[in-house]
Parts: C-alpha cells; structure tokens; sequence
C-alpha cells in the first residue's frame, strides 16, 4: 500500500509539475495550495476521530457503511442480471 500511495504522489507530482510549465500555477503556488490542504486533511482527520469516540456517531456510521454495501451489492447484482439477460440496450 506504501508503494502504491508513493507512486500516485510522483505521478501527481509529475502531473504538477507538467501543468505548471504549460500554463499552471508557480512551484510557490503549487506549494502553498498543498500545504493548505495538508493543514485542512489534519483538521479533518481530527475532527473525524473526535467524533468516532461518541458511539452514536459509530452506530450511524456503521449503518451508513452497511447502507452503501447494500447499495452497491443491488447495482452489481441488477447488472449480473442484465448482463445474464441479453445484451445492454442504450439510453
């Protein structure tokens, strides 16, 4: 997972860097905007643990999680039908 997460931040680097030469934002710009949403993902990450402690707020999420798995288990479970049924038509 650490490879993964190190190689998505030099490419987004890359990508930064690419955009930035062409028409971007200076590499000061580029900077700040990051250390901006560094500081904004902590205070985030913060917060969210705060209120993981309340055990409504882990009641609700853990129902909200089993929500969206039940979701996306109906949507994949529609396809496998259509996909079964005959060929897709398009809307």
């Amino acid at each position: 997972m650490a490879d993964e997460f190190g190689e998505l931040r030099d490419r987004l680097k890359r990508t930064y860097r690419r955009a930035a030469d062409e028409r971007g934002p200076s590499d000061d710009e580029i900077k700040d905007a990051f250390s901006t949403l560094t500081g904004a993902w902590s205070q985030v990450a913060s917060a969210v643990t705060a209120a993981l402690k309340d055990p409504d707020v882990r009641d609700q999420m853990k129902s909200a999680a089993s929500s969206f798995a039940a979701a996306v288990g109906r949507t994949i479970s529609e396809l496998g039908t259509e996909l079964t049924e005959g060929p897709l038509e398009e809307e």
